[in-house]
This record gives C-alpha cells, sequence and structure tokens, in this order.
C-alpha cells in the first residue's frame, strides 16, 4: 500500500515540494531572518514550474540555460527598476524574446514561463531590495535548492517519469475501450453520433497520453534510439501504440450489427470482454506505478473463449441474412484476440520486438536548428507568434497602468496577466475563472486565518502547508491551487508585517490582471477557433490520407511497424486530437465568433469514423499476393486518395466548389461489393473497409462545401 501511494505522482510530487519548503522555512526561522523566507520560497515557486522531465544530463543542459535566464531575469528589473521608460521597453522585449523561445520545445516554453515569473517576482520585492545583488541572488538560491533537490530525487528514482507517464498511457486505453465497450450494446435504432463523439474525446486524451509517454522517453534517448533501463519500456510503448491502434479500428456500421443481433447474447459478450480487456489495461498500470512484473489473468482469456463458442453456435444456425455479419463479428473476434495476445506480452515486452526500434526525433540539437525553429515562428500565422505579441502587450500595458495610477504592489497586476492569458480565449476564460473564485477564496479563509494563527510558527505552517497544496492542485484544479498559493502570499507577507495590508490590493490587482488578459486574448491577433477550424479539418483529412497510403503500401510487402508508418498513424491520430480540441475550443467562445456547431460536430464524427476504419486495415495488415485484387485495392485507393486530396485543398483554400465528378468510378462500388462470396476472408476485409470509406466521400464533400458557405 505504501508503494502504491509513492507511486502516485501528485503525493510523490508533494513530497519532493514539502521537504524543499521546510529546508528553506526553518533555517530562516532557526536563524530569525524572516525576510528572506519570501524570496526564497517564490524562488523554489519560479524553479518548480519551470522544470520538465529529462535524462539526468539533459538536466544538467537544461538547468544551466535556466539560470542563465533567471538571472537575465532579475537583474535586469534591479537595473531598470527606476527608469520607467527603458523599463517598459526591456518588458516588451524580454517578454517576446522568452515566448518565442518556446518554438524550440516545451522545455524552453517552460523556462521561458519561469524566467518571466522571476522578473515579476523581482518586481515585487524590489523596492525591498537593498542592493543591486539582494533580491536576485536569493530567488536564484531559492531556485538553486529546489534543483538541487530535484536532481537527488531523479539520482534515486531515474525511472519513476517513465513509468508513471506509461501507466497513464493505459489507464487511457483502459478509458477508451470503456466507452468502446458502450457502442456493442443492442438496443433497436442505435445512433452512434453521441458514441463517436465521446471516443473522439478519449482518443485524445489517449493521444495526448501517448505523445507525453514518448518525450519522457525521447529525452532518454539518443536521436531517437533508446537503450540501457529505457529499453523495455520502450517496447512496452510499442505494445501500447499497437493495443491503441487495434482498439481504435471500426470493421462495420454498429448500428446494423445492433438492429440484427439484438436479441442475441453474443454483442453483449463482445461488451464484456472489452470491458475487462479495459480493466486489463488499468491493471497494466497499476503494475507500471509500482514496478511490479505484471500478471495477465484468466477473466479476459475466459471472456475470449466464451465469445468464440458464442460465434460458432451462431454460425451453426445457418441463417442466410447472418452469413455476412458473422463475417464482420468474425473480424472483431480476431482484432480483440490479437489484443489479448498484446496483454499477456506486457510481462515480456521483447516477445514480438520491432524491427526498427526507434523514435522520431524532431527536436532540434544545434544552434541552426533552434533558430530555424524560432524564424518559422516569426509570422503573423503562428499561434507563438499572436500571443507573444498578445502577452507582451498586455504586461507593458499592465506596467503602464501600475506606473500610471502610482498603484503599491501593483505587480501582482502583471502576475495575474502571465498565468491567466492563455494561448486561445476558450483556455483564457477557463484560467480566468478558476483565477477569480480561487482568489476570493483564498482571500476570504486566508484573513481569518491571520486573526487565529498570530504566532509566527503557525503562521510558517501555513505557508509550507500552502505552498504543497498549490502544486498538489496546479495540473487537475487551478481554481483550488491559486487559492491555496493566496494563502502563502498573504502568510509570506504577513512576515514582513504587511499581512492584512495586501488583502484588498491583491484582489484588485488580479480583476485588473484578468481583465488585461481577456482583452488582450479578444483585440490583440486573436485565435478565434471558427477561423483557423477549416485548416484544422483539413490537416484532419490529409494526415488520414498519409496514413491510408503507409497502410496500402504494406499490403504489397507485409506489416512492418516501421518508422514511417509510426509517423503516419501518430499523425492521424494527432490531428484527430486536435480537431477535437478546436471543435470543444470553439463551442466556448462568444457566439458571433462560433460557426456550425452542429455541422462541426458532424465532420469530427466522420473524421473519427475515417480514422477508425483505416486504423481496422492498418490491425489486420498482411500481405495478398493476388495480383487482380491488388489492382482493384489500388483502384479504390487511388479514388480515395483524389478525394482526400481534393477535400485538403477545398477545405484549406475555403474554396467552395470542388471539382470531383472525374474522380467518382461508378463500377468501383460494385466492385468492392464482390468480396462477398468469392475472396478470402483477408481480401473481404480489405474491400470492406475500402467501401465503408468510399461511401463517405460524399457527405464528407458537402460538409466541406457548407462550411466554405458559412464563413464567406
Amino acid at each position: 500500500m505504501l508503494r502504491l501511494y509513492w507511486a502516485n505522482k501528485t503525493i510523490n510530487y508533494s513530497v519532493l515540494i514539502l521537504i524543499t519548503l521546510l529546508g528553506v522555512v526553518i533555517p530562516a526561522w532557526y536563524f530569525e531572518q524572516n525576510t528572506l523566507i519570501t524570496p526564497l520560497i517564490l524562488g523554489v515557486i519560479a524553479a518548480a514550474l519551470a522544470e520538465s522531465d529529462d535524462s539526468f544530463t539533459g538536466r544538467l543542459k537544461a538547468l544551466t540555460l535556466t539560470f542563465i535566464c533567471f538571472a537575465i531575469a532579475a537583474f535586469s528589473i534591479e537595473l531598470l527598476f527606476n527608469t520607467p521608460l527603458f523599463f517598459a521597453l526591456g518588458l516588451f522585449v524580454s517578454t517576446f524574446s522568452f515566448i518565442m523561445l518556446g518554438a524550440i520545445g516545451p522545455k524552453y516554453a517552460s523556462i521561458a514561463f519561469g524566467s518571466l515569473l522571476v522578473a515579476i517576482y523581482a518586481m515585487l520585492g524590489a523596492h525591498e531590495s537593498t542592493n543591486i545583488w539582494f533580491q536576485p541572488l536569493l530567488l536564484l538560491s531559492g531556485a538553486a535548492w529546489y534543483y538541487f533537490m530535484s536532481m537527488v530525487w531523479q539520482i534515486i528514482w531515474p525511472m519513476q517519469p517513465v513509468q508513471q507517464n506509461l501507466a497513464t498511457v493505459f489507464d487511457q486505453i483502459g478509458t477508451y475501450m470503456q466507452s468502446k465497450a458502450e457502442l456493442f450494446y443492442p438496443v433497436a435504432n442505435l445512433t452512434p453520433q453521441p458514441h463517436r463523439i465521446i471516443e473522439a474525446k478519449h482518443n485524445a486524451s489517449t493521444v495526448n497520453a501517448l505523445n507525453t509517454c514518448k518525450a519522457t522517453l525521447l529525452n532518454r534517448s539518443k536521436r531517437g534510439h533508446v537503450d540501457g533501463p529505457s529499453d523495455r519500456f520502450l517496447n512496452t510503448y510499442f505494445i501500447a501504440q499497437d493495443i491503441h491502434e487495434r482498439v481504435s479500428s471500426s470493421h462495420y456500421l454498429y448500428q446494423d450489427l445492433a438492429k440484427h443481433f439484438e436479441r442475441s447474447d453474443v454483442l453483449f459478450r463482445f461488451k464484456y470482454l472489452l470491458e475487462t480487456q479495459a480493466r486489463a489495461c488499468r491493471e497494466v498500470a497499476a503494475s507500471l506505478k509500482v514496478g511490479n512484473e505484471y500478471q495477465h489473468g484468466d477473466k479476459s482469456t475466459l471472456a475470449l473463449d466464451e465469445l468464440q463458442f458464442s460465434l460458432a453456435h451462431l454460425k451453426e444456425q445457418n441463417k442466410p441474412e447472418w452469413k455476412i455479419l458473422l463475417s464482420q463479428l468474425g473480424y472483431l473476434f480476431n482484432n480483440l484476440a490479437t489484443v489479448e495476445k498484446q496483454l499477456s506480452n506486457i510481462s515480456n515486452p521483447d516477445a514480438e520486438k520491432l524491427e526498427e526500434g526507434t523514435l522520431d526525433d524532431t527536436n532540434p540539437h544545434t544552434l541552426k536548428a533552434m533558430w530555424h525553429k524560432i524564424k518559422a515562428n516569426l509570422n503573423k500565422d503562428s499561434m507563438l507568434f499572436r500571443h507573444a505579441i498578445r502577452m507582451s502587450l498586455a504586461l507593458t500595458l499592465g506596467y503602464g497602468i501600475i506606473q500610471g495610477f502610482e498603484i503599491e504592489r501593483g505587480y501582482w497586476i502583471l502576475l495575474t496577466t502571465l498565468f491567466v492569458c492563455q494561448p486561445n480565449y476558450s483556455a483564457t476564460r477557463q484560467k480566468l475563472t478558476a483565477r477569480v473564485i480561487g482568489t476570493l477564496a483564498g482571500l476570504l479563509i486566508g484573513v481569518p486565518l491571520l486573526t487565529f494563527f498570530p504566532s509566527q510558527e503557525s503562521q510558517l505552517v501555513f505557508i509550507v502547508v500552502s505552498g504543497v497544496m498549490f502544486f498538489a492542485f496546479r495540473i487537475n484544479n487551478y481554481g483550488f491551487a491559486t487559492g491555496f498559493i493566496t494563502l502563502l502570499v498573504l502568510f509570506c507577507f504577513n512576515q514582513l508585517g504587511e499581512g492584512y495590508a495586501v488583502v484588498l490590493p491583491r484582489l484588485a490587482d488580479t480583476l485588473i490582471g484578468c481583465a488585461l488578459a481577456v482583452l488582450a486574448v479578444m483585440f490583440v491577433l486573436p485565435d478565434w477557433q471558427s477561423k483557423r477550424l477549416h485548416k484544422v479539418m483539413a490537416d484532419a483529412l490529409d494526415s488520414n490520407k498519409v496514413y491510408l497510403g503507409q497502410i496500402i503500401g504494406q499490403y504489397r510487402v507485409g506489416k512492418k511497424d516501421n518508422l514511417n508508418y509510426r509517423i503516419a498513424r501518430r499523425g492521424a491520430h494527432n490531428c484527430d486530437a486536435n480537431l477535437t480540441s478546436a471543435i470543444s475550443s470553439m463551442l466556448v467562445e462568444p457566439g458571433k465568433y462560433r460557426m456550425a456547431a452542429d455541422e462541426s460536430f458532424r465532420f469530427l464524427t466522420l473524421n473519427h469514423a475515417l480514422l477508425s476504419y483505416i486504423s481496422a486495415l492498418g490491425a489486420h495488415r498482411t500481405r495478398i499476393d493476388d495480383e487482380s485484387t491488388h489492382k482493384l485495392v489500388l483502384d479504390a485507393h487511388r479514388v480515395i486518395h483524389l478525394h482526400l486530396d481534393a477535400l485538403h485543398k477545398q477545405l484549406h483554400a475555403h474554396r467552395e466548389e470542388c471539382e470531383i465528378s472525374s474522380f467518382f468510378d461508378p463500377e468501383l462500388e460494385k466492385r468492392l461489393n464482390e468480396w462477398r462470396e468469392e475472396d478470402e476472408s483477408d481480401v473481404r476485409m480489405v474491400l470492406q473497409q475500402l467501401h465503408l470509406i468510399y461511401r463517405m466521400l460524399p457527405e464528407l464533400h458537402s460538409l466541406a462545401t457548407k462550411f466554405a458557405v458559412r464563413v464567406k
């Protein structure tokens, strides 16, 4: 039980924060240096927020850059603090530069955010600084102490981030499987669209978990080649990818299966098998977290056996109307049988090691490559560039308000703007609501606590507890996190004799900072999702086209999970996740900026169904030797490829019309339907999936035209 608690990411990280804060508070209290507590703790907070996962050597390099950026930020505030004009200019330029640093990668984006945070923390204490060195050195000392403890943590538990992120992947796959199981509930008049939308959301969460895990493994690799302790986890990651592809696949129209087998138990057995495999995935996650070897149970194996007996019994009925449908259930059974095999291989991930077991490393490793990344984002079409301009103007305007109205302690305005102003309206609105409610709650709770616990020792306890709880809730509940950080601020400033004095200013500054963030997001190069949704849709179809092309090529040479195939597969799933996120964000935006909500959801449903049909082709890849079959497959793929390419160009350019009459082959649909009686099962499955994709194309064209008309 203790190992299970220790394996919990939040608990583990909270213990690290607790030890770090105690290492600051106890010495300062013992030597009666109360004025040092606040800047040291702020340094710890900035360092923790700027940290990102990496290998030991990678972290040393990142720490070097972090301290350089922190030092530049802190000392520049001290140098320019008394010259407002140069201070405002420096604030604009440094904010823009730090945010554009994030173009290199997530690690650099975290360092950039931490550097801006250090700059604002230096502003908060600049009036207390006795010389140019005092405040910056204390902030850097707090950061250094946190990083020292974090490095010790990594030396003792070097593989824990990999285990935790891989466990999250299997947890998400389990949730995705559970949502898939709901489609096998045999009700009359089944409407799959609501299920597809829920599936798309769970798929997006799974894709995000896979990407995070991949980044963790890449950090421990050499240009994509993973060796040493991470190698075993890499093979488990590849198993997770294969299971995800198989779970993503769809072999037939679920409403037809529900209609024909609503009085049979076979669909219930499929549902039960998926549910037991979902539980197995969660058990894999639990084993990974604590570092135990996973022992695959027999529940899902028995469920698979019972399902096989049920299918055999249905075949014995010899009902002609069931013949085709039983073939579909057979494909489903084979797919889930392979999932079962992969789950049983978790304890021995080397059993089916990939020939090309490398990861796609797109991170820049030279200064030239890093500059190219930044340069590529120096245009108004880049979301990062727009966010950098927006944030720079908002912070500079906030500083102008502080100077113009001579607001004492007004730098909380900048701090609030930094946290609340996000790259899009949806994320900003979410942060704003949580920030205001959290700040208000923190002040309402904090003032009585200041009154009832006046002793320094009790307040130091609240400082430590508040700091730990801030980081515990920072990711999952930003409102709670804001409430606790507000308590920490109150008690920190009370150490300087200003506890009650910051209550009203803190609330007023929070409201002003939130207002600046919202105004910036709405009026400075705004990123309304409806304006870019057509490009996200175009990218989703294009990535599906590339993924399908990789699969069709392997029906000639046989199944190969090479790097190019895995890149295409991940690209298709990433674009599907981006489409889900973009539509969800659009629905939160003001009404005049929303566009065709019903059509957007329908497009999301069709794109996810398209990805599911392609995934089924990918899951059943095998070599087909019959030349006539190959010609039919290639003819069908050529037509589908032309349609998807035309849809991509139409959506990307917002053209109202798309000439497609030359693409349609009137005989193709008939030829794709002829598989049912005479072909082998593998051939029937391939042609069936291509037929399902072909049937979707007219509605996709119709929706693409509607989007072009709506926007114009």
